[in-house]
């Protein structure tokens, strides 16, 4: 069933890219200046604020920050949808919410997880450049290494999103053994530069997708493969972003070096 992680990281891929030109039309721009790289700096230090905020209140108060992870999916359901659905945008992340709150199985975990990572993923990808995506993904490979190797603090905060019920991860139910888990992060962040590819390079297409783009995905795809052989292999929680980085990350390299030799 590790192929399902696989067609996740796709779909996701493929319904961001499929977002481009409506998040452009509604001005859905996270920063400024694409091109600018302290945005790769900005982006991790609010990844590390988040992260320290969630840990601290798992122990101190987890009903706040239930009430607070909650209104933070709701905005983020609301503008994913609204350059598509507008005011109706307003109902839909209500009915995710109450969906969440009543009835947090693994199906309405998963598709409000695949929901708001396709929209995350294309509004930073159409708002940072290659250069500064290609940064920051470096930046939280290390991190996501350290994170989980080092630290642990990371399966600390997969842990808590667990229990909460909340769309922070894709959980693969298995009959016999533990859940199967991926971090919505690891479909995210990779894929930010799939976006930024389609967005800002300009290069021939193969289908929809210019080849950058499409040399960015099969990238993470292998990377996701490789991520998956060695879970499987040492049945152990991994990071993600060293493999699925670095793979989107060559992808792209491969996918440059075609465009400017054609």
């Amino acid at each position: 069933m590790r192929w399902i992680f696989i067609l996740l990281y796709t779909i996701t891929a493929l319904l961001a890219v499929s977002c481009i030109p409506k998040y452009e039309e509604s001005g859905m721009r996270v920063f400024e200046n694409p091109s600018d790289v302290s945005n790769s700096f900005l982006y991790f230090g609010l990844i590390l604020v988040f992260t320290a905020f969630v840990l601290i209140m798992a122990k101190r108060s987890e009903k706040f920050l239930r009430f607070f992870m909650y209104f933070l999916v709701f905005i983020s359901v609301y503008y994913v949808l609204i350059p598509f659905l507008g005011s109706l945008s307003l109902i839909i992340a209500i009915v995710v919410i109450a969906l969440l709150i009543k009835k947090p199985n693994w199906i309405v975990i998963n598709a409000s997880a695949l929901l708001l990572a396709a929209g995350i993923t294309s509004m930073f990808g159409i708002s940072l450049e290659p250069l500064p995506v290609i940064i920051l993904l470096a930046i939280l490979a290390i991190y996501d290494a350290l994170s989980v190797y080092r630290t642990g603090h990371m399966v600390d905060l997969a842990d808590s999103v667990i229990k909460m019920g909340l769309p922070m991860l894709f959980i693969i139910p298995r009959r016999d053994d533990k859940p199967m888990l991926l971090g919505v992060g690891d479909v995210v962040i990779p894929n930010i530069l799939v976006v930024s590819a389609q967005t800002f390079v300009q290069a021939p297409t193969i289908g929809f997708l210019k080849i950058p783009a499409l040399t960015a995905l099969l990238g993470g795809i292998l990377g996701m493969i490789a991520l998956i052989t060695v879970a499987e292999k040492f049945n152990r929680p991994h990071a993600g972003l060293p493999f699925l980085n670095t793979g989107a990350i060559l992808g792209f390299v491969i996918g440059l070096i075609i465009t400017y030799r054609a």
